[in-house]
């Protein structure tokens, strides 16, 4: 569990505090490198929505996210599953 963490500690993305202040849980947060990164993917990410949804009216736009939304949960529920190997 704490692989991932670690990971990205050594890569500069997160920053962890060397004791927790409750139970054995490490408060990990994001560098600002990361912060830097995660607002340049946010905004590529916008655009490439805005591209998508460009042609559409409204309604087609609010059923393309409703569609995207449902999507993306069959995808979690399907990784969990395999995660489990009940599939």
């Amino acid at each position: 569990m704490n692989v991932l963490p670690q990971a990205l500690e050594r890569q500069g993305l997160v920053v962890r505090r060397t004791r927790a202040p409750v139970g054995r849980a490490l408060p990990t947060e994001l560098t600002a490198r990361r912060r830097r990164q995660l607002k340049v993917a946010s905004a590529a990410v916008r655009r490439v929505e805005q591209d998508m949804l460009a042609n559409l009216d409204a309604g087609e736009q609010d059923q393309t996210r409703s569609l995207l939304i449902a999507v993306h949960r069959l995808a979690e529920r399907t990784a969990g599953l395999l995660r489990d190997k009940t599939l």
